[in-house]
């Protein structure tokens, strides 16, 4: 193909040359000749040889110069022009291999050494472009263990691009990183050479961990939700027993007969702590209860304690000390009762396991309950705190991430905090979190009070 272009190039500047002397010398004797002999006549002696000898010599030179000039002059601006578009076309290929998303190479086939190699390159590599030319690119360390031999690498680089190999590579800082790799080669007039693609992998692993994780721990909110499930069932099983026994150990206390005091304390007994089984299952049902959603006016109180019957004597089990300290009629909040004693629920179990898990030998739960502001910007701010073991300061801002859990070994699905940040932000409120290590954690809720959740629903509506 270059020979053809450049046989049909000679052909042209050939069939030029001879158009523009054949043209020159017909200008010349058309316009030029006779006014130029005219004036050597007037100026020059009459001797017909030397005049002749002269005017020869004159056409010559005045013709001569004449085509070279006109095709110098021809040449030289398809050069010019010739020259401009090269230096374009390599400035564009060269700001596409510098900016190319993947890092390339182009490497002698011989050694295997380093010619030239963009950014991306050198950024995945850890060293400056400059740092890698004329180095053997095998010194690095290449395959699925960069303690392996670089065959891998070898086998990787076999002229074919669509035939990627995932290998490793050490960086300059030492690091192991993925890589996928790929190649092809480049034939010059002078050397033959290998051009080598590598993309950075490590993102890539890193998503695929995140999905892994992602499904796993969605399979393990799918067994919690059938474990609620079985649970509201089982409750509902119990429910009706626990009556009786109520009832019985009630018809045994209304009927005359003489029964001792410790007798009478035991049938009290029953009844007594029957009646808080039951009021726990009625909890645990409302909590599993599917609902509709619809916000109403919640009293905060009472959604706290409903939430604390839950979880029974199991606090006092585990040696926690529990304080709530509920300032006197509340405000209301505008919001979906069963949603907000699942945020309750989630914050109390939260603080029962980093308690529990305390090596603290006083183990405070305290939940107070407050109204700030007026009017409009009237709140009701619920804090729940606990002199657990805290939260390390580097992750605290990812608490309310999804699927995030300091609790994987203990069973934590990372949803919880996740799911209390959703509800109480549909609600126009907030959640913020202050811990130290070792210390402390605290939660601090804030809700618009009902006069102000209801402007503000006013003025969304309007807007």
């Amino acid at each position: 193909m270059k020979k053809s272009n450049s046989v049909k190039l000679n052909l042209f500047f050939i069939a030029f040359t001879i158009l523009v002397t054949t043209t020159v010398i017909f200008t010349w004797e058309q316009v030029f000749r006779a006014p130029v002999f005219a004036w050597m006549d007037a100026h020059f002696s009459n001797k017909e040889s030397n005049r002749f000898d002269f005017e020869q010599r004159v056409e010559h030179y005045i013709i001569s110069t004449m085509v070279d000039v006109i095709v110098v002059t021809i040449l030289l601006r398809l050069v010019n022009r010739q020259q401009r578009k090269l230096v374009a076309s390599e400035e564009r290929y060269r700001s596409v291999f510098e900016h190319a998303v993947a890092g390339i190479a182009v490497l002698t086939a011989a050694d295997w050494r380093v010619v030239e190699c963009n950014n991306k390159f050198g950024a995945i590599l850890g060293y400056q472009p400059h740092e890698l030319i004329g180095r053997d690119i095998r010194q690095l360390g290449w395959g699925p263990g960069v303690h392996s031999s670089p065959e891998e690498l070898v086998q990787a680089l076999d002229g074919s691009f669509t035939d990627k190999r995932e290998l490793t590579v050490r960086t300059a800082a030492g690091i192991e990183l993925p890589v996928s790799v790929s190649s092809g080669t480049l034939a010059t007039e002078d050397e033959n050479l290998i051009i080598l693609i590598i993309h950075d992998l490590s993102r890539r692993r890193q998503l695929e961990i995140e999905k892994e994780e992602m499904q796993r721990q969605l399979f393990q909110s799918s067994k919690l939700a059938s474990i609620g499930e079985l649970s509201a069932g089982v409750a509902h099983e119990i429910n009706n027993p626990l009556n009786g026994i109520i009832n019985f150990a009630q018809l045994l206390k209304d009927d005359e007969i003489a029964r001792t005091e410790t007798q009478q304390l035991m049938l009290d007994g029953i009844i007594n702590e029957g009646e808080r089984i039951s009021e726990i299952v009625r909890n645990l049902l409302t909590f599993a209860r599917q609902d509709t959603h619809e916000s109403t006016h919640v009293n905060i109180a009472e959604a706290i304690t409903t939430s604390m019957l839950l979880f029974g004597h199991q606090l006092e089990k585990d040696g926690i000390t529990v304080e709530i300290e509920l300032e006197e009629n509340l405000p209301r909040v505008l919001a979906d009762s069963s949603r907000l004693r699942q945020v309750m629920v989630n914050m109390i179990s939260n603080a029962q396991h980093a308690l529990k898990h305390s090596s603290s030998d006083e183990k405070l739960l305290r939940i107070t309950g407050s109204s700030l502001g007026e009017g409009s910007d009237q709140k009701v701010c619920i804090e729940f705190f606990d002199n657990g073991e805290g939260i390390r300061e580097e992750i605290v801002d990812k608490v309310f991430d999804p699927f995030f859990t300091t609790k994987r070994e203990h069973g934590g699905t990372g949803l919880g905090l996740s799911l209390s940040f959703g509800i109480i932000r549909a609600y126009g409120g907030t959640v913020k979190v202050e811990s130290k290590e070792g210390s402390y954690t605290c939660f601090r809720i804030e809700l618009p009070a009902v006069g102000a959740a209801q402007d503000a629903e006013v003025e969304s509506l309007a807007v």
